[in-house]
């Protein structure tokens, strides 16, 4: 790879991480749900995001031994699930049918069906923060989905507001 190459993907990198999303895990709850993931399955699914990427879209970790590269919230491996940026040694496979760099969008659609897809075929060990981190007593979810507690100051608020529109 020539230098230019090399210094223009480093500069996009640069400022893709600077773009990037840290989700809150409420809200990656709330996405992960719209995309039909079960609810039984959330608190899985937001564990292996914090240990993987802290929530953050934009993570692109540290090369593994053999050279490859885990992309976005689940860190998705380029040597077999996605298509890397440039062409490699190691890369052996896209069983996602995506570039890798589709897993960086903070539109978390693509990265959510790939990962689908590697847990059903190999299961949640396919991460490897799973079985220390994520396969115990989780998170409860449940709370994402509770309506909002009102504070006493925001309840006189509503009070005051439809006592004024009721005057008029």
């Amino acid at each position: 790879m020539n230098k230019f190459a090399l210094a223009s993907w480093m500069c996009l990198l640069g400022f893709s991480s600077m773009l990037a999303v840290r989700l809150e895990p409420c809200d990656l709850a709330g996405q992960l749900y719209i995309l039909d993931v079960p609810k039984v399955e959330l608190s899985q699914w937001l564990c292996i995001a914090d240990f993987e990427s802290r929530f953050n879209t934009h993570v692109i970790g540290r090369a593994n031994a053999d050279g490859s590269l885990d992309y976005g919230l689940f860190q998705i491996s380029d040597r077999y699930w996605c298509a890397p940026p440039e062409e490699t040694l190691y890369h052996a496979f896209n069983g996602c049918n995506v570039n890798c760099t589709e897993l960086l969008s903070d539109n978390i659609t693509t990265a959510v069906r790939c990962a689908q897809l590697i847990k059903k075929q190999q299961g949640w060990t396919a991460w490897s923060v799973y079985a220390e981190f994520c396969n115990g007593t989780l998170t409860d979810t449940d709370k994402c989905f509770q309506p909002m507690e009102m504070t006493t100051e925001q309840i006189t608020e509503v009070e005051t507001t439809t006592a004024d529109t009721e005057i008029n």
